[in-house]
């Protein structure tokens, strides 16, 4: 076994000091696996990050509250008589006035313009109860103040303000025919959130013809293990009938429709790439076979076995395929970490969110550039061990 491994060895080092009579085919095949590696890991990138900027915004401390048989906002309606029944649940926390915390409300997608294109773009505007600010714990207002109730006030997250023309603290913008007052600039840890404005759900209910709409609750809880509670007290009134979940739960389950929607897209196309890759793979290889026919053969001639020359021309496959991964894996972190980027959420609003790879992204790129490299240095490397002896002769 020692003197096959050091056969295979010593064969895929002369085969890799041979790579400068090949430069442009050994070159392709490294630049189509590290554009497959890629493509892939900017999908991964993609996908993951956001979903952690959705998740980023969950508390297992507060509950969403939907209408019967409502999985999403959109799609969910709560009447006043609901919101007044759940304020009596158990297991809610109560603020210094002895009111429940609880927030009913709404969301509506207006028209932004990017700072960045000149376009307008859908963001979400969201109105919330009087203690809409109380149940997110995660949020600090970093610039102005809350809005009052009842006025036509705006606070906006970081993202925002940052991406969007007009936000700035005391800018006024219009959205259809209502105009509305920036009076403030919040920060919720980089999540999803930033990407949000908050109105009072009065005022937007008035000045976009929804009256007393609401479509979601949520519940700041007295602790996580207090949502069964919650539960067990929507179950025992019929009136209710509410669908409830941690907030970590449900954006996590919205994080994850759209994330499965991206690599839909990412995984069909990398895949493809790597088709082609693969091809490209078996003619770099068989090339590189055919340049070193009477060296092959002569080494089998003087005692080499098979599979050492088979080993061997599988390591030149996979040293190419190693040095295409590393160039696209480096190539992706230096050009896609840290990326700002947004899709449509849930709501179909767009989501603001920073692009990172982590090391499972690393781990499917690189191993998807590993099957395209063994499978296209398989074949090649057979041939290189069927070559007859007699070809040692035609040096």
């Amino acid at each position: 076994m020692s003197s096959l491994f050091g056969q295979s060895l010593a064969l895929g080092r002369a085969n890799l000091s041979t790579l400068g009579r090949r430069p442009w085919m050994s070159l392709a095949m490294v630049v189509s696996i590290a554009l497959v590696v890629a493509v892939l890991l900017g999908f991964l990138a993609m996908a993951g990050g956001f979903r952690r900027a959705l998740e980023g915004a969950g508390s297992d401390d507060v509950a969403i509250g939907l209408g019967p048989g409502a999985t999403t906002e959109l799609a969910s309606r709560i009447e006043p008589a609901q919101l007044h029944l759940i304020e009596e649940a158990p297991g809610l926390l109560h603020g210094a006035d002895g009111r429940a915390l609880v927030s009913a409300e709404l969301t509506v997608p207006v028209d932004a313009v990017r700072r960045s294109t000149g376009r307008p773009a859908t963001v979400s505007l969201r109105g919330v109860g009087a203690l809409g600010l109380a149940v997110r714990p995660g949020l600090a207002i970093v610039e102005g103040r809350a809005p009052a109730p009842g006025a036509a006030e705006i606070l906006v997250g970081r993202r925002i303000a940052a991406d969007y023309a007009g936000f700035e603290p005391g800018g006024i913008v219009a959205f259809g025919s209502s105009r509305w007052q920036v009076v403030g600039v919040f920060e919720a840890g980089g999540s999803a959130l930033e990407s949000e404005i908050l109105a009072d759900a009065s005022a937007v209910q008035a000045l976009f013809g929804r009256p007393n709409l609401i479509q979601s609750l949520r519940l700041r809880l007295a602790g996580p293990a207090a949502l069964g509670e919650v539960q067990a007290y929507s179950a025992r009134q019929p009136q209710l009938g509410l669908t409830l979940v941690s907030e970590r739960r449900y954006l996590a389950d919205q994080s994850a429709r759209t994330a499965r929607m991206i690599l839909l897209l990412g995984w069909p196309l990398a895949l493809t790439m790597a088709v082609g890759a693969t091809v490209g793979a078996l003619n770099t290889l068989y090339a590189s076979v055919s340049d070193r026919t009477a060296e092959i053969a002569t080494v089998r001639a003087i005692g080499f076995a098979r599979l050492a020359a088979f080993l061997g021309t599988w390591i030149e496959a996979l040293a190419l395929t190693l040095a295409g991964t590393a160039a696209g894996v480096l190539g992706s972190w230096l050009v896609l970490d840290g990326w700002k980027a947004s899709t449509v959420g849930a709501n179909g609003a767009q989501v603001a969110f920073t692009l990172g790879l982590s090391p499972g992204d690393v781990a499917e790129a690189a191993g998807l550039a590993l099957v395209i490299g063994a499978i296209g240095g398989a074949l090649p490397a057979l041939r290189a061990a069927r070559l007859p002896l007699r070809l040692a002769m035609t040096r």
